[in-house]
């Protein structure tokens, strides 16, 4: 199977002539370039969050972790009676470093713990269901971003799944984690509403 460098430099590079075509036929601006690079580079990581010793799921993790260690960074030195806030700086270091390793092992050991490698994550409704993902978070960003963001997204699972299809049947709607029919219909239903979100969303007044 390809490896983690071989995903990266095909969703980097994939994601750079995507953006500069967009760049030159659609005018995207700085801010939808780089966003949508951002979409399309990771999202060549997202099929191998399945995979217990991948890096994509030790970053993924550290991601999280750094989200929930700034999160009670804030919350920790803000004012407030509820736990005796703010807290100093020490207590407030001891907080971040709790928060990141606990938020950390939590979403690393439910994925380890429902999904399996070349199962869920590889399935075609993921790429949609990623790109969804990142419409609905730049959805107040305008349409032309929105748009930037969502086809990279897809572009940048794509990459992965296309990659992975040279080796196997991994490239299959219906491949799911645990061939049970109830998970791929729950998932499809998902990605249905994450995008039917996105776009209404774009389209409001």
């Amino acid at each position: 199977m390809p490896n983690f460098e071989t995903h990266i430099a095909v969703g980097a590079l994939t994601s750079a002539l995507a953006v500069a075509t967009g760049s030159a036929v659609f005018g995207w601006d700085n801010a939808s370039s780089s966003l949508a690079f951002l979409a399309g580079l990771s999202g060549s990581m997202i099929p191998d969050l399945d995979s217990d010793t991948s890096k994509p799921l030790r970053l993924s993790g550290a991601v999280v972790g750094l989200g929930f260690a700034a999160a009670t960074v804030g919350f920790v030195t803000s004012n407030g009676k509820f736990l005796n806030r703010p807290w100093p700086p020490v207590g407030a270091a001891l907080a971040a470093i709790g928060a990141f390793f606990l938020f950390n092992s939590i979403f690393v050991t439910i994925l380890k713990r429902r999904t399996s490698h070349r199962g869920l994550f590889h399935s075609l409704a993921v790429p949609f269901l990623y790109a969804g993902l990142w419409a609905v978070f730049v959805s107040n960003m305008g349409g032309r971003t929105v748009m930037a963001v969502w086809f990279l997204g897809l572009l940048g699972v794509f990459s992965h799944l296309i990659l992975d299809a040279g080796k196997s049947l991994a490239f299959n709607p219906l491949k799911i984690a645990t061939d049970d029919l109830g998970a791929s219909t729950r998932l499809w239903l998902l990605t249905a509403l994450v995008n039917f979100l996105a776009f209404t969303r774009m389209t409001l007044p």
